[in-house]
């Protein structure tokens, strides 16, 4: 749900004729990297091992730090309008991949009669080792 107002920002941002719009677009931008943010760590907390938590967990910093870098990168190559049209990309392959994603064994576990998913999601995430 985070893509439709972050691609709505990018896109106020982009097609933006004066400050309101602009502004209007980074908020909206802002608002979902924040929430990409906590979600990203929830989702790792909760298929990874303890063993490999707290690792896993770490990498989200330096991976949305990469792509600020990416976007100072393409904003230094094109005008700003261009490069919002550019950053357009992220949360249209985000909704896309996001489809792809295994519910978490903890999601099953809220709800009645599956038992099954939460072990397939285990054996999945974990390979059969399920020892926590």
């Amino acid at each position: 749900l985070l893509t439709l107002p972050d691609l709505s920002g990018w896109v106020l941002i982009a097609a933006s004729q004066n400050l309101p719009m602009l502004l209007t677009g980074r908020f909206l931008a802002g608002v979902a990297a924040g929430g990409y943010y906590s979600n990203i760590q929830i989702y790792v907390a909760e298929i990874s091992q303890a063993v490999h938590r707290g690792w896993l967990a770490g990498l989200t910093v330096p991976i949305l730090a990469t792509g600020v870098l990416a976007m100072q990168v393409v904003g230094s190559w094109l005008a700003w309008p261009y490069a919002a049209a550019v950053a357009t990309l992220a949360p249209c392959l985000l909704a896309l991949s996001a489809a792809m994603l295994w519910d978490t064994p903890y999601w099953y576990s809220g709800q009645a009669g599956k038992e099954k998913s939460i072990l397939a999601a285990l054996k999945h995430f974990r390979g059969g080792d399920q020892s926590d």
